[in-house]
C-alpha cells in the first residue's frame, strides 16, 4: 500500500515537473518570436518582434500601408524589411523602413509632433540682437523704444523654465536701463561659457562692458573693460576648451580627430549615448565594434565624412548618420528626446537622430534670429523681431 502511494506521489511530481518544464520552454520560444504555423502542417515558424510605442499614445500603426494595430503593442513579423508608418490626427506622421530579424525584438519609440502650430508672443515689443546662453536657459536682448505696454528701454533677460506657468512675460527682467551714455540697442552680446556673465560690445567698438548675472550691478558703476578684453577672451577660451575636453573623454579616439571643436557644436543627447557634431575634415570613420549589437540600427549610415557637414554618432551601436550640410544652422537636441532641431532654408525643422522623419515645424520668408527649445522640450522659442513660442508636442 505504501509502495503504491509512493509511486503515485512520484508520478504526480514528475507530471508537475514536466508541465513546468514544458510551459517554461513554450514561454521561452514564444518570447523569442516562434509561432505555431498550421498552414503546412504543425510546425514552429520563427518570427521577429516589433514593439511599437508612441507619444502621444493610441496612434495608428501601418505595416506596409496596412492598418495593423495601435500603439502601444508588440507585433510578430516574419523576418524581412517593412515600411512602418504611425499616424494620429493633428500630428505629423512618423515613417521608417525597419528590418525585422529572427528572434530579435525591434523597438520603435515614435515621438509625434503637432502638425498645426501657432506662434504665441512672449514679448509685445521689438527686441534687438537676441542671444541665448550655451545651456539654453537664458536669453538676453535689447529694447530700443517704448511699446504699447510702455516697455522701458534697456537690456533684458528672459529665463526659461520647465514649468509652463512660469514661462511667460513675467520671466522677462530688466537688467540695465538705457541712458544718455549707454544705448543697449547699439550693442552685441555674448554669454560666458558658464552662462553667468555677458560681454556687451558696442557695434562701433567704442566701449565694452562685462555684466554679471549673479551680482547686482548699477549701470552708473559700469566701466569699460576694453583694456582687459584680451585677458577675458583668453580665460573664456580656456573655459570652452575645458568643457570640450570633458566631452571628448566620452568619445572614441578614432572619432575625436574628425570633430570640429572650434565650431562650438559638440552636444550630447539627454542619455549621453549619442552626440551631434560638425566634421572638421573629410575622412572615413572606421568600424569600432568587431561584433555590432544584434539590434544595431539598419537605417542608412554615412561613415564617409564631408567637412563642415553635421552628423550624429551613436556610441552604443557604432552608427553614424548624416543630418545635413553646412547650410544647417542653430542645430541642437530637443531635451529629453532623440530629435534634433535646426534651421534650413528659412524653415524650422525637426528630425530623428538617424536622419529620418524630417518635418517642417514652421517657415517664414526670413530665417529666425534665434531658435532653441525650452528646457522641458515641449516648446520652441523663435525670434523674428519679437520673441514667440510654439508648442510642438503634448505633455
Amino acid at each position: 500500500m505504501s509502495s503504491s502511494s509512493n509511486q503515485k506521489s512520484l508520478l504526480i511530481i514528475l507530471s508537475v515537473a514536466l508541465i513546468v518544464v514544458s510551459s517554461t520552454f513554450l514561454i521561452s520560444i514564444f518570447a523569442r518570436g516562434y509561432r505555431l504555423d498550421t498552414s503546412g502542417g504543425f510546425q514552429l515558424k520563427v518570427t521577429g518582434l516589433l514593439s511599437v510605442t508612441s507619444k502621444p499614445k493610441l496612434a495608428s500603426v501601418y505595416v506596409n500601408n496596412l492598418l495593423t494595430t495601435a500603439t502601444d503593442d508588440t507585433l510578430n513579423l516574419a523576418p524581412g524589411n517593412y515600411q512602418i508608418k504611425i499616424t494620429k490626427d493633428g500630428y505629423h506622421s512618423w515613417e521608417k523602413n525597419i528590418q525585422i530579424k529572427p528572434e530579435l525584438v525591434n523597438q520603435i519609440e515614435a515621438q509625434l509632433f503637432r502638425s498645426s502650430t501657432e506662434l504665441k508672443p512672449l514679448t509685445e515689443h521689438q527686441i534687438i540682437n537676441p542671444i541665448s546662453s550655451s545651456d539654453a536657459t537664458k536669453i538676453v536682448y535689447a529694447v530700443a523704444s517704448s511699446s504699447a505696454i510702455s516697455k522701458e528701454k534697456g537690456l533684458y533677460l528672459m529665463e526659461l523654465t520647465e514649468l509652463p506657468l512660469l514661462m511667460s512675460r513675467s520671466s522677462e527682467r530688466l537688467l540695465f536701463p538705457s541712458n544718455t551714455t549707454i544705448d543697449w540697442s547699439k550693442f552685441n552680446f555674448e554669454f560666458s561659457p558658464d552662462s553667468k556673465q555677458i560681454l556687451a560690445t558696442a557695434t562701433d567698438n567704442s566701449s565694452i562692458y562685462l555684466l554679471s548675472l549673479d551680482q547686482n550691478q548699477n549701470i552708473n558703476n559700469l566701466s569699460d573693460i576694453s583694456p582687459r578684453l584680451t585677458q577675458i577672451k583668453k580665460e573664456w577660451q580656456e573655459d570652452k576648451e575645458k568643457i570640450i575636453k570633458n566631452k571628448l573623454v566620452k568619445i572614441p579616439l578614432e572619432i575625436q580627430s574628425f570633430i570640429a571643436t572650434s565650431s562650438a557644436l559638440l552636444s550630447f543627447n539627454a542619455s549621453e549615448d549619442k552626440f551631434v557634431y560638425q566634421a572638421a575634415k573629410n575622412g572615413q570613420i572606421p568600424d569600432l565594434l568587431p561584433s555590432p549589437p544584434p539590434t544595431q540600427s539598419t537605417q542608412f549610415q554615412q561613415r564617409n565624412l564631408i567637412k563642415n557637414s553635421y552628423y550624429v554618432y551613436d556610441l552604443k551601436e557604432d552608427t553614424n548618420f548624416l543630418i545635413g550640410d553646412s547650410f544647417l544652422s542653430q542645430i541642437s537636441w530637443i531635451p529629453y528626446s532623440n530629435n534634433l532641431l535646426f534651421i534650413q532654408n528659412n524653415q524650422v525643422q525637426i528630425c530623428d537622430y538617424d536622419a529620418t522623419n524630417y518635418k517642417t515645424i514652421y517657415s517664414n520668408s526670413t530665417s529666425p534670429e534665434l531658435l532653441l527649445s525650452t528646457p522641458d522640450g515641449y516648446r520652441l522659442i523663435i525670434s523674428w523681431d519679437t520673441l514667440h513660442s510654439i508648442t510642438i508636442k503634448d505633455r
